[in-house]
């Protein structure tokens, strides 16, 4: 717990342009996140750029955030552009298991779940249209209003809105078949 509490203390400081307070926050984060860049990615090099390209991004956008718990949006953050970078190019089911090992929950139950909804979320959010997979990934991890949104992509509030509830309409969807047949699959049991 204390830990977090520094961590909610280096993040305001960084807030207010603390270069120093980025620096600690930096030094206190980056090795895990790089292990857990490279175990999804295996790739040294794209890892140790995801990492900073996540910790670069709340130097400059941190003040536009609400960050209640920096450690876990390190992390997802990281998860995130882990899955951007693999699925901007060629995809292999090696590489969709390691996402899914990220996952840090001691129980194995819950951990199973967590990884079939992280895997159908991953597939829904693949057959979003480019536009509206970027629109829906800043509004829901990058955590920018949607004015802000429609602003850096030269696009209007509403069109925002309406690609975000398209996003949501088509990930409901994913997540309604993965219920559907967990429980055909309990009822023949």
């Amino acid at each position: 717990m204390h830990a977090e509490k520094d961590d909610q203390v280096l993040f305001d400081l960084i807030c207010q342009g603390d270069q120093r307070a980025f620096s600690v926050l930096f030094d206190r984060h980056w090795k895990r996140l790089y292990h857990a860049a490279y175990r999804v990615l295996e790739d040294e090099t794209v890892a140790k750029d995801v990492v900073q390209d996540v910790l670069i991004s709340l130097w400059e956008k941190g003040r536009d955030r609400n960050i209640l718990n920096i450690q876990a949006y390190l992390y997802q953050a990281v998860k995130l552009q882990c899955f951007m970078h693999l699925r901007s190019g060629a995809i292999s089911k090696k590489h969709l298991e390691h996402i899914n090992l990220v996952a840090t929950t001691n129980d194995t139950e819950e951990a199973l779940h967590a990884a079939e909804l992280q895997s159908v979320l991953e597939e829904g959010m693949a057959t979003l249209p480019e536009k509206c997979r970027e629109i829906f990934y800043l509004s829901r991890f990058e955590l920018l209003p949607n004015k802000k949104i429609a602003e850096q992509l030269h696009i209007s509030p509403k069109t925002v809105e309406n690609q975000i509830t398209k996003a949501l309409r088509t990930l409901r969807l994913s997540i309604d078949k993965l219920v559907m047949l967990t429980a055909f699959i309990l009822d023949n049991f």
